[in-house]
């Protein structure tokens, strides 16, 4: 038997790993795009938390990653979105949400948005995020008991203090247009389709 020959089991197995390893990834690709992504519609799994379609949103006053501290009313005149999420270091799927947010409002210059991060999630993988992504947000770390103060605190998976993710559409004048709030980060509301269902409420809102 020649040296040849010899190689040619081998470089056929190695063949047949590389194909089993290219499907079995394309089956996780798959897999994560059928398990995480955005809806058209809002949910509302927990109307108990946060404010009410019509009520003003709770005044706030937190600093952002920058140091700039950041208040209700850098959002008055414009539509605003408060964006509660329970972490941007160990959930990828709101990870996906925030850029699916950012490209969704990078070129609307009416739309002003905060996210809120738990304070004890502001950990240096989340703070790399932001920075590395320039977000076109603010992006608050609630020290001052805002998620509690809502209803939405939830325990994030090794104990630490969290949130239920939740998105809270405001009318110029501060008052909730749309609420979408969820029990799990796995999917979330599509945010051109929260622009618009919040158009038509302030439109049917108008006198």
């Amino acid at each position: 038997m020649s040296a040849e020959v010899a190689r040619r089991p081998p470089a056929l197995a190695g063949r047949i790993g590389i194909t089993l390893l290219c499907v079995y990834l394309l089956g996780v690709t798959l897999r994560i795009g059928g398990c995480y992504g955005p809806e058209l519609a809002a949910r509302d799994e927990r109307p108990d938390a946060g404010p009410a379609v019509g009520a003003t949103f709770p005044a706030f006053s937190l600093r952002d990653v920058s140091g700039v501290t950041v208040d209700r009313d850098r959002l008055a005149g414009s539509i605003g979105m408060v964006v509660v999420v329970p972490t941007l270091d160990w959930s990828p799927p709101t990870k996906a949400h925030l850029l699916d947010l950012a490209d969704a409002i990078r070129t609307r210059r009416d739309v002003r948005v905060a996210i809120v991060v738990p304070a004890a999630q502001a950990t240096p993988r989340s703070l790399a995020f932001v920075h590395d992504h320039r977000v076109p947000f603010f992006v608050l770390i609630d020290d001052a008991g805002l998620i509690d103060g809502l209803g939405l605190a939830a325990p994030a998976p090794d104990g630490t203090p969290a949130a239920i993710p939740a998105t809270f559409v405001l009318g110029r004048d501060g008052r909730v247009l749309v609420r979408d709030v969820r029990g799990s980060a796995r999917a979330w509301a599509d945010a051109p389709a929260l622009l618009e269902a919040a158009g038509a409420a302030a439109g049917a809102a108008a006198p």
